[in-house]
C-alpha cells in the first residue's frame, strides 16, 4: 500500500505503484496526458483516453494497469484551500467526486507542454520553496476545477444557492470583516447571530462543507497572511490583531495551519517579492531597445 502526502502532483511511472494499491483519504485526479491510461479502482477497470482528467473521489483504492509515460496523478486534500474556503463548496458539492468509480472530463484548456512547464516541472522537489509550490498546484486545480465546472454548466446554476443557510453563511463572514480580532469559541459567533452553534455549524457545513471552526481558522489565517506579507507590523502585534494574547500560541497555530511558522512566511514572502521585482527589471531590460550613442 502506497501513502501519499497531503499534496502533490507526479507521474504515474515515478510513483511506481504499478504493484501497488492506493487508497489516499483526500482527492486525487489522473492526467492520462498522451496515454491510454488503464486504472483499477474498486476491482473495476477504467480506460482513460488521451488528454483527459480523471476525477477520483476520497478513499478509493487506485492501481495503475500498465506502464504510462506522461500520465501524471495530481492529490490534495481540502486543507490546500485553507484560506479559500469559498471555493470548497464547489469541490464538496460539485459533479467531480460523486461517482465512486470517477468521473471524466476532456482536456480542451490547456496544452500538455503547458501543463509540464508552468505547473509539473517548477513543483518538482528543489526547483522552488515549499511555500510556493503548494499556492502553484492551488493556483492550477482552482482553474482546472472551474474550467470543468463551465464547461458542464456554463452559468453554474447547480451552484446557486440562496438557502437560509447561505443567509447565516454570509451573516458570519459580515461579523468576521467588522470584528477587530477572532474568537476561538465558536459560541460566540452563535450568539452574535442569534441562533444555537448547532443551526450554525449546519449551514457552513451545508454551504462550504467545513465546520465553523476550520472557516474561522481559515479567516483567520487569511487575514494574518495578508499583514506578515504585506506590512512590516511585529508579529506579536499581528497576534494580538488576530486574537491570541501570546506570540507563541499564535504561532503553533499558524504554523499548523500553513506548514511555516508566521516568521518563515514573512521571509518567503518578501524573497518572492524581491525574486519577481528582479525578473521584471531583467524583463524590461530584454524590453528596452539598446540606445546608440550619438556619432
Amino acid at each position: 500500500m502506497k501513502k501519499l502526502r497531503d499534496w502533490g502532483i507526479k507521474h504515474l511511472k515515478d510513483l511506481e505503484i504499478g504493484n501497488y494499491m492506493i487508497n489516499f483519504s483526500g482527492y486525487s485526479i489522473v492526467y492520462s496526458a498522451d496515454d491510454h491510461t488503464h486504472l483499477l479502482i474498486f476491482d473495476n477497470e477504467i480506460h482513460i483516453e488521451p488528454e483527459t482528467f480523471y476525477f477520483i473521489p476520497p478513499n478509493s483504492s487506485l492501481q495503475v494497469i500498465g506502464k504510462p509515460e506522461s500520465a501524471m496523478l495530481l492529490w490534495f486534500t481540502v486543507d490546500l484551500f485553507v484560506d479559500r474556503l469559498e471555493f470548497l463548496t464547489h469541490i464538496k458539492s460539485g459533479i467531480f467526486f460523486r461517482n465512486t468509480l470517477g468521473f471524466g472530463m476532456k482536456n480542451t484548456f490547456m496544452p500538455h507542454n503547458s501543463i509540464l512547464k508552468y505547473y509539473y516541472l517548477p513543483t518538482q522537489k528543489g526547483q522552488i520553496n515549499k511555500l510556493f509550490a503548494r499556492n502553484l498546484l492551488s493556483n492550477f486545480l482552482e482553474f482546472l476545477l472551474i474550467r470543468t465546472l463551465l464547461e458542464i454548466d456554463p452559468k453554474m446554476e447547480g451552484f446557486r444557492n440562496d438557502t437560509y443557510e447561505k443567509e447565516i453563511a454570509n451573516k458570519l463572514i459580515l461579523v468576521l470583516h467588522q470584528e477587530t480580532n477572532f474568537s476561538f469559541k465558536m459560541e460566540y459567533y452563535a450568539n452574535k447571530l442569534n441562533i444555537t452553534k448547532r443551526t450554525l455549524d449546519n449551514a457552513i457545513k451545508s454551504v462550504y462543507g467545513c465546520t465553523t471552526k476550520r472557516f474561522v481558522n481559515a479567516k483567520a489565517v487569511q487575514r494574518a497572511k495578508k499583514l506578515l506579507r504585506g506590512t512590516d507590523i511585529p508579529i506579536k502585534i499581528i497576534s494580538m490583531n488576530i486574537g491570541f494574547s501570546e506570540e507563541s500560541n499564535f504561532s503553533n497555530f499558524f504554523k499548523k495551519n500553513t506548514g511555516s511558522s508566521p516568521r518563515q512566511y514573512r521571509e518567503q514572502a518578501l524573497n518572492q517579492a524581491t525574486d519577481l521585482k528582479a525578473q521584471d527589471v531583467k524583463a524590461s531590460d530584454l524590453l528596452n531597445p539598446i540606445q546608440k550613442q550619438p556619432l
